[in-house]
């Protein structure tokens, strides 16, 4: 997978080029062997790193977990929601960026209110995240 940075207008423009096929862009390229092979674009906005549930909690790093396996399409808004839904007490979840890319890298962290929230998260060790048409089960 190659992954190229562009500025919002350049990404706007790129976007407007390409196809639209079951809700997920494709552009053509082509090569001196292949012509007009649709290859998946897939943009990612900066602030769907960060999703902040309840500001007024004060982020504790002992109650916050490493969730790894992240699907690279989901946002951290979906990620607060699925911890909250299946342990409840989450005030923060950020997905995990590349520092020159700022393209997920396949992680993310959620960090809880209450100690009974973050203990009943790290009991589990493994969680189902689901999003459009993947369905994995991460650590």
């Amino acid at each position: 997978m190659k992954i190229i940075r562009f500025g919002a207008a350049s990404v706007q423009a790129l976007i407007d080029t390409c196809m639209e096929e079951d809700g997920k862009l494709y552009l053509c390229v082509s090569s001196p062997t292949i012509k007009d092979k649709p290859v998946q674009i897939r943009p990612w906005n900066l602030n769907d790193s960060d999703f902040v549930m309840d500001g007024s909690q004060p982020l504790d790093p002992r109650k916050t977990i490493f969730v790894g396996g992240v699907p690279r399409p989901l946002r951290a808004v979906e990620l607060a929601m699925i911890m909250d839904r299946l342990y409840g007490g989450v005030c923060y979840a950020g997905i995990d960026t590349d520092p020159e890319l700022k393209y997920p890298k396949g992680a993310g962290r959620v960090a809880f209110s209450n100690q009974q929230s973050y203990i009943a998260a790290i009991s589990a060790r493994f969680v189902q995240l689901q999003h459009n048409d993947i369905d994995k089960r991460v650590s």
